[in-house]
């Protein structure tokens, strides 16, 4: 096994080029993007809620991550469940 497919195994790089496929955004980037605090993410962090990377001393959210932590919530329509009780 070469050393692209060792670290493709682990993480997101392309498999030409080694490139990572992956967008990681900073938390500032992920607090506009969600309308919470940079603080918020950063319990997220430490409580272990979201995965992260550290590139030095940065510490960065991969989107693929973000994705996974936000789940839409489909809306209950009131006036279905009224008609269908009235039924």
């Amino acid at each position: 096994m070469g050393r692209l497919d060792t670290l493709n195994s682990d993480h997101k790089f392309c498999p030409n080029c080694g490139s990572p496929t992956e967008k990681y955004l900073t938390l500032e980037q992920v607090a506009a993007q969600t309308s919470m605090s940079v603080e918020f993410w950063r319990s997220r962090i430490q409580s272990r809620d979201i995965d992260y990377v550290k590139i030095g001393r940065s510490v960065r959210i991969p989107q693929s991550s973000l994705s996974a932590v936000i789940k839409p919530v489909p809306a209950i329509n009131t006036n279905t469940i009224i008609n269908q009780e009235i039924k």
